[in-house]
């Protein structure tokens, strides 16, 4: 079984030229849709959040976060040594104590004469050898100073358990500590990090987690899910790889001779006329292309006429030939080493040989895109100086000769060369790859002479397009 029998056998079945521009129109928006959103605000901040999101450093801060636990935290022990503190008997005394009226008015009191007296005589009262009957005057004044209501009250006052325990706190660092952790546990900081820690879905509070809610939601938009589904593609890709260089739509009713000539190249260059090579029976003539139904046509027809040839010894001279045809190439205006190269054409099964094919500035190298004679298609026939690849795919069994189109391709690169029909692919070639800028080229001949029942033939070629790969 040849290599086309096996890929358009039942396990492989060929796309119809009406599947082949639907997925190519469709190709056309999907990659309208592409820029547009390649181009987008959107996608900037989609590709910006993606790299963020997919950095091992967020993932590792989401698990740390999770982690996360109030017991092991700073706040945790602040609050248990400031919850200690506050269950002191003597630091709930200092409190009690410190920002009292009680504790005002004997500073209030320490300032009066009645103190100042006060103290004078309990310091004498209170020494060693203080002796009531020698002193009597002044153990009766003290009597006396301390049935003062101000003195009285005082020494009350210094006789408070609560007032003896804040005199004992108030020179230590236990205030300035409690204090200190007050401030701390009433801060906002750290009540806001409690209510954090404390909450087992944390992790929907941080700002990672809104940064992943709005990667999320812009992953989900329908432009941003279908550009990150054409990314992945491969028709898409494969054919987004090329930027459009060349093409004739062949809708204007006329040929575009800026393009276009109708004659082999050497005969356009140096004669200004047309000739004949080699055994072809018919001599190419401009009035032999036409256009109809948005379509160029080659036509063939039978007709005597006196033409030159091209004789490999003897040079131009001149013959009868009993046929005339047509050929268009771009000879004069496009030429590339390298790309892809297309066109729908009409196939026939007839008594000429239709034929699709490109070529330098010489004979060899050359490369037949696309033949179609008496029996059957054949493609992926390149003509080497180094060498001749000849084993054609004959595409007989599966294409209708009968005016049916189909979308003929080639692409070229340094590496291979792929044919395709209705882009699926038929041939690859990875050897004896051209590497010289080519024309292309159609021609509707033959090099025997055809039944006559055959005649008059027509090629027609709805459209030709010439791309290269992006850079």
């Amino acid at each position: 079984m040849g290599l086309f029998s096996f890929l358009f056998s039942k396990h492989k079945i060929l796309r119809t030229t009406h599947e082949a521009e639907t997925f190519r129109a469709v190709f056309r928006e999907d990659e309208e849709l592409f820029v547009k959103v390649e181009k987008s605000a959107e996608l900037a901040r989609y590709k910006e959040l993606d790299g963020i999101i997919k950095e091992p450093a967020f993932k590792k801060r989401k698990k740390e976060i999770e982690a996360l636990a109030y017991k092991d935290s700073k706040y945790y022990t602040a609050e248990k040594q400031y919850k200690a503190l506050l269950k002191l008997r003597k630091l709930k005394s200092y409190l009690l104590i410190h920002d009292s009226q009680e504790l005002q008015g004997y500073e209030r009191v320490k300032h009066t004469e009645e103190y100042q007296e006060y103290i004078k005589l309990k310091v004498i009262v209170k020494s060693a050898d203080f002796d009531r009957k020698l002193h009597a005057v002044e153990y009766n004044a003290y009597r006396q100073i301390i049935r003062h209501p101000k003195i009285a009250a005082l020494i009350r006052f210094e006789n408070l358990r609560s007032f003896k325990e804040y005199n004992e706190v108030k020179n230590t660092k236990l205030p300035q500590e409690f204090e200190q952790l007050t401030a701390f546990v009433q801060s906002e900081e750290f009540k806001k990090n409690r209510k954090f820690l404390l909450d087992k879905k944390r992790y929907l509070t941080t700002d990672d987690y809104k940064l992943l809610e709005e990667y999320e939601s812009l992953a989900k938009r329908p432009d941003i899910v279908k550009y990150n589904a054409l990314l992945q593609d491969p028709y898409f890709n494969s054919m987004r790889r090329w930027k459009l260089v060349f093409e004739d739509e062949f809708n204007q009713g006329s040929l575009d001779h800026t393009k276009w000539i109708t004659r082999y190249y050497a005969g356009e260059r140096f004669l200004n006329d047309t000739y004949g090579v080699g055994k072809d029976v018919q001599l190419y003539s401009s009035d032999n292309v036409s256009f109809g139904h948005s379509a160029v046509c080659l036509n063939f027809r039978k007709e005597s006429i006196i033409g030159k040839y091209w004789d490999g010894q003897l040079g131009i001279r001149e013959r009868k030939y009993d046929y005339t045809s047509g050929m268009i190439s771009t000879a004069a205006s496009f030429r590339q080493c390298y790309g892809r190269f297309e066109a729908k054409v009409k196939l026939n099964r007839g008594a000429v040989t239709s034929c699709f094919w490109m070529l330098g500035d010489a004979d060899l190298p050359h490369v037949e895109v696309m033949k179609c004679q008496a029996d059957g298609v054949s493609m992926g026939r390149v003509f080497h100086y180094r060498a001749a690849v000849t084993n054609d795919i004959q595409l007989i069994p599966d294409l209708e000769l009968a005016n049916e189109y189909y979308i003929f391709t080639l692409e070229w690169t340094a590496e291979k060369m792929v044919w395709m029909i209705n882009d699926m692919v038929v041939k690859e070639e990875k050897e004896n790859i051209p590497d010289v800028p080519m024309y292309i080229v159609f021609s509707l001949g033959a090099t025997e002479t055809p039944a006559d029942k055959g005649i008059p033939a027509c090629m027609e070629i709805d459209w030709v397009r010439g791309y290269r790969l992006k850079k």
